[in-house]
């Protein structure tokens, strides 16, 4: 069987064993852009913006801000779409509500592109929640893992034991820093990894990683 199915059949099984803990709120303008495919669309950086700073004007702070990191995403160098989310910024900041709401909404949105396909809108996101609060343990997590999907393993292998910095008994973090250090070549540090991984998982799971490991 080929890596990559035993890689995402083990993701997809991991997913459903993550604790409670590792769920977070939704709020209204993710689960919108989520349904509304709205972080789908095939708008140009410029007019991100522009509908950013409407929704500013609109109070719709929240949603202004995901303009604008889908604006950078597409354009980095876009001095208005940084002027423009600092502002929006420091609206939310006055209120510490919203922005706990629309950090665990970047959480929950970029854990939503990386299942979609979207990496690279996935790191965007992650990398804004980690910026501005360095213990989001599942934000290293899901960000390691669009790194490896962009072949950036090395960072996927950083993020992952930034992970497991916080979170020694992570086991979801040893299994795909495992898969890591197996595409760089480091065999013995990724059987280390699966096992530990096979170790903390669930008895049931346990068994069906070492099944499709040895395969």
């Amino acid at each position: 069987m080929k890596l990559w199915s035993i890689y995402l059949k083990l993701i997809l099984t991991a997913i459903l064993l993550l604790p409670a803990t590792a769920s977070y709120a939704q709020p209204r303008s993710t689960v919108q852009d989520i349904l509304t495919g709205r972080a789908r669309e095939t708008l140009s950086a410029d007019n991100l913006v522009q509908r950013g700073v409407e929704k500013i004007q609109l109070g719709e702070l929240t949603e202004a801000l995901a303009d604008f990191n889908q604006a950078l995403s597409l354009n980095p160098n876009d001095s208005q779409a940084y002027y423009y989310r600092g502002k929006a910024q420091r609206q939310l900041e006055r209120d510490p509500s919203f922005w706990e709401a629309y950090r665990q909404g970047l959480l929950v949105r970029g854990t939503a592109r990386l299942q979609l396909g979207d990496e690279r809108g996935a790191i965007t996101d992650l990398t804004y929640v980690l910026r501005n609060d360095p213990n989001a343990t599942l934000a290293y997590v899901n960000r390691g893992l669009a790194r490896l999907e962009l072949g950036q393993t090395q960072q996927a292998l950083t993020d992952f034991t930034r992970a497991l910095t916080l979170e020694p008994n992570l086991a979801i973090a040893y299994h795909h820093r495992g898969f890591a250090r197996h595409l760089l070549g480091n065999k013995e540090g990724a059987r280390t990894d699966w096992d530990k991984a096979a170790t903390l998982y669930q008895p049931t799971f346990r068994l069906q990683l070492d099944a499709e490991i040895n395969e």
